[in-house]
């Protein structure tokens, strides 16, 4: 499990799944994803969506990936409650603006967005995100759009960063970088450790997931999960 690399604002269990991971050690599916930006309230039934949260302690939720960006969000309410969030973003979901869908279901809740703690998961980098001309146009259409978001690559092509665009969001809707802990690895460049949709696999997944501290049980370390 790879753990992100921040201190938590609310007491909780994060992480982000490998291909190490047993799946007895990862959420229940409660989302079935469609590349939108729909953002649920988690429950025992599978809904569509590509967002989940929960002020629940104790309910695991998540998101699956293999190549998008999975975003991990949690803080503190009023009264003593805490939120917690999981967030599926490919290019369709980043320009959909996901992030900003997910920060406005805290913000209604009563939690002010500097509040935050958040995390962006292992997802295709840079290095590899070679796209057409309408994924720039929709890049370049996005509020948070900035031109060092987009390079040329070794053959010629335009290659974009997508969690570049999620981070440049993150500011624009008040997320403190100091309270990033984004593990920052590439799927596809790591084919020991992680799953790859781009480098041919098509059904496995990983998870970005996150679970409210149960009071009724000890909150583990990264080194203890």
């Amino acid at each position: 499990m790879l753990i992100p690399q921040v201190t938590p604002s609310v007491p909780l269990e994060w992480g982000f799944s490998t291909r190490f991971d047993s799946p007895e050690a990862l959420p229940p599916v409660r989302l079935s994803q469609v590349h939108g930006c729909g953002v649920v309230e988690a429950t025992e039934a599978v809904v569509e969506g590509d967002g989940i949260w929960t002020t629940t302690p104790g309910v695991a939720i998540g998101v699956r990936v293999a190549d998008c960006t999975p975003i991990l969000l949690a803080g503190p309410l009023p009264g003593g409650k805490a939120f917690v969030a999981a967030l599926h973003a490919g290019w369709k979901g980043a320009v959909a603006r996901i992030l900003e869908v997910g920060v406005m279901r805290y913000r209604a809740l009563g939690g002010d967005p500097a509040d935050l703690t958040w995390a962006l998961g292992p997802c295709i980098q840079p290095c590899h995100f070679e796209v057409g001309p309408e994924v720039v146009a929709a890049f370049q259409a996005d509020p948070a759009w900035h031109e060092g978001l987009v390079r040329t690559g070794p053959v010629g092509k335009p290659h974009l960063d997508l969690p570049g665009l999620i981070r440049s969001q993150a500011r624009q809707l008040g997320l403190d970088p100091l309270k990033d802990g984004s593990v920052n690895l590439c799927t596809v460049c790591q084919p020991d450790l992680l799953w790859s949709y781009r480098r041919g696999d098509v059904k496995a997944r990983q998870w970005g997931w996150i679970r409210l501290a149960d009071e009724r049980r000890p909150v583990m370390n990264g080194d203890e999960q």
